[in-house]
């Protein structure tokens, strides 16, 4: 139980190393492949909810006060770095 606990909460902190760690460790204890996917499928709804709730109100405070919002282009990001273009992530990101 405390690996599946283990798992999730590394599907929610995004952290890798921790979830192989884990992964591995509750495979030794003969954990089914079964309960850790139902443990990371349940973290990763855990972990979208508030991001869903933040961006809904995002989206309500901005239709509020532009009813008409134009798609920003694709931009570097906060981190200064785009996914593909394998710069790193600027000291002033979040």
């Amino acid at each position: 139980m405390a690996e599946l606990v283990a798992i999730g909460a590394a599907i929610a902190s995004n952290c890798e190393p921790c979830f192989k760690y884990h992964f591995d460790a509750a495979r030794k204890l003969g954990v089914s492949d079964a309960d850790m996917l139902q443990a990371v499928h349940l973290a990763q709804q855990v972990k979208d909810s508030p991001a869903k709730s933040v961006l809904d109100l995002a989206q309500k405070f901005l239709q509020a006060a532009a009813p008409t919002v134009k798609e920003a282009a694709p931009s570097a990001g906060c981190c200064g770095a785009t996914a593909s273009d394998g710069a790193k992530p600027s000291a002033k990101c979040c």
